[in-house]
């Protein structure tokens, strides 16, 4: 029996289902940061639920909450081994991330600089699942199953920062400048991204090895 082979008969859910919960998780996690740490933003606090004016700072979510993202996208590519699960996963939330995104920065705040800026958000999110794609299908196997896990984690990470700085610079009408906007923290979250998304891809490839 391969490795393969072994990993699917002791993982019990059949790949469209683990794709499903993991998407599901997905967009918890990306829920759960999006609305509430905004905290972080002090007296610019919107409050529960709320997606007020916070400068940038409520992007803070991307640098704290990558080590679970990271984990929840790796650990089902390593356990279907199929090119495409990382997309599939944010598939979930891609989806409800375009009525989300919709009614608060287009409808309530129109703080987009177009309708075509919702869906961007929501092809940027698929585009961060390729990236986990890429990275694990091209990565040398001579490294290893352990570093192939986490330098996904890795380029997951860094590929989400890239791609939420893009969307936060060009889909608005107002651009974020200043010591408290999304690039002004990045000098000191994205360290703490990289590692944390590093130490989620570990984790993952901990969790998926109990399936050999």
């Amino acid at each position: 029996m391969n490795d393969s082979t072994a990993r699917q008969t002791r993982w019990q859910l059949r790949p469209w289902q683990t794709i499903l919960l993991f998407g599901f998780l997905l967009a918890v996690i990306y829920g759960f940061g999006s609305f509430t740490f905004d905290f972080y933003a002090g007296a610019a606090t919107a409050g529960f639920g709320v997606m007020g004016e916070v400068g940038g700072i409520g992007m803070f979510f991307i640098y704290v909450m990558s080590y679970f993202i990271a984990l929840v996208v790796v650990l089902p590519i390593l356990l279907i081994r199929r090119f495409g699960v990382g997309v599939a996963v944010y598939l979930p939330y891609a989806i409800g991330g375009l009525f989300v995104e919709y009614y608060f920065e287009w409808v309530l705040t129109r703080s987009l600089i177009s309708l075509w800026a919702v869906v961007g958000w929501c092809v940027l999110g698929l585009l961060t699942g390729l990236s986990a794609d890429l990275a694990y299908r091209f990565l040398p196997r001579k490294y290893g199953e352990q570093a192939r896990a986490i330098f996904t984690g890795v380029v997951l990470g860094g590929v989400s920062f890239l791609l939420v700085l893009v969307a936060v610079t060009y889909f608005y009408v107002e651009r974020q400048t200043g010591s408290g906007t999304f690039l002004g923290i990045a000098y000191y979250g994205v360290p703490f991204l990289l590692v944390n998304s590093a130490f989620g891809g570990y984790t993952a490839y901990a969790i998926a090895h109990d399936y050999k």
